[in-house]
């Protein structure tokens, strides 16, 4: 008789199979030969409206804080600004004949500039007549606000009161006049660089 060939296109044989099937036995519980799991389109379109809105929060605060600090820091400023000024003007206005050398260094030290120069200059002669008058003023101020500001220069409207007295024993009531002074920063202070009467 004729040896039959087996028959290539049978099932295979228990032991075969039984292998393969631990080894995919094994391939799932490693959790290889898996395919990873794909999001979806809606949880990917979530998450990046989630990353704008987190990028935009983060630059929404940055931007606030910042403007909270810009106007903390000129808030500041003008303060400063104005209680220089109104300072610089009590002391020009504040004179005592028995203390003129340190009434007029208070103003030397609270000026700058031209206006400086000028004041120190005529302080000898401001000195002498003081005392040989005996004049004693008296300065308060009652209103101060920036009338102009640009950087580290301001002009400043005053609003002061000033009662003087003399030798001859007159004492005037409280004069109120208003004075415009130019404040500069100067050496780290602002500082008087002009100063006028206004109507």
């Amino acid at each position: 008789m004729a040896e039959v060939a087996p028959d290539q296109d049978a099932a295979p044989s228990e032991e075969s199979a039984s292998s393969e099937g631990a080894a995919s036995g094994e391939g799932a519980a490693s959790g290889e030969g898996t395919a990873p799991r794909l999001r979806t389109p809606a949880v990917t379109a979530g998450v990046a409206v989630l990353s704008v809105l987190a990028l935009a929060f983060l630059a929404v605060s940055g931007y606030v804080g910042y403007t909270h600090r810009q106007a903390e820091q000129a808030a500041q400023q003008r303060s400063e600004i104005v209680d220089a000024a109104s300072q610089g003007v009590v002391n020009l206005t504040t004179m005592d004949f028995e203390r003129a050398d340190e009434d007029v260094q208070k103003v030397l030290d609270g000026s700058a500039g031209e206006f400086r120069d000028e004041f120190e200059a005529r302080s000898t002669d401001l000195i002498a007549v003081m005392q040989e008058a005996r004049v004693k003023s008296v300065g308060e101020v009652r209103q101060a606000a920036i009338e102009r500001q640009d950087g580290d220069s301001a002009d400043v409207l005053v609003a002061v009161a000033q009662k003087v007295s003399n030798a001859g024993g007159a004492a005037e009531e409280p004069r109120s006049q208003r004075m415009r002074v130019t404040m500069q920063l100067d050496d780290g202070r602002y500082k008087i660089v002009k100063a006028g009467f206004v109507q």
